[in-house]
Formats: C-alpha cells, structure tokens, sequence
C-alpha cells in the first residue's frame, strides 16, 4: 500500500495517531517518523483533548514540498 503525502496529511489531523498507525500496522512512533520524512507536520500535543472540549486548535497547512522530501511512503504491513 502507497500514501501521498497529502493523502497522511488528512489522515493524521482526522485522527489520532495511534488510530492511524493501527490502521498501517505500525507504531505511532514509526508512524511520526514517517510524517517527518514526508515533511507532514502532525498535531501537537494536547490537540486531541482541545478539540473534543471544543476549542478548535490551529492546524497548519501542508507546507509544499521542499527537495529531497518524500513524495510517497510504501507500507508493508510490518510492525517497526
């Protein structure tokens, strides 16, 4: 399985990382290095618990991508 990096960026700021990482079958530590390869800026702490009281927390733009950065990850299913 292929993720564009526009495609994890709508999936870490629709949930929680450790959903998302479920979902790859990976930790949400590998899953947040994945999201600094892609240069995918990821919610900070505390977003979870502002959202749900309420308070809509900022939430960046995909910044563009800068030489070098990945475009694509592969997943393969493994745990990391």
């Amino acid at each position: 399985m292929s993720v564009t990096r526009e495609e994890m960026y709508a999936q870490v700021w629709a949930e929680p990382m450790l959903v998302v990482a479920a979902k790859f079958k990976v930790s949400s530590s590998f899953m947040a290095r994945v999201c600094t390869r892609l240069n995918v800026p990821r919610p900070p702490r505390g977003y979870w618990a502002e959202l749900k009281a309420g308070h809509p927390p900022h939430r960046p733009a995909l910044p563009p991508a800068r030489r070098g950065d990945e475009l694509l990850w592969q997943c393969d299913g493994g745990y990391r």
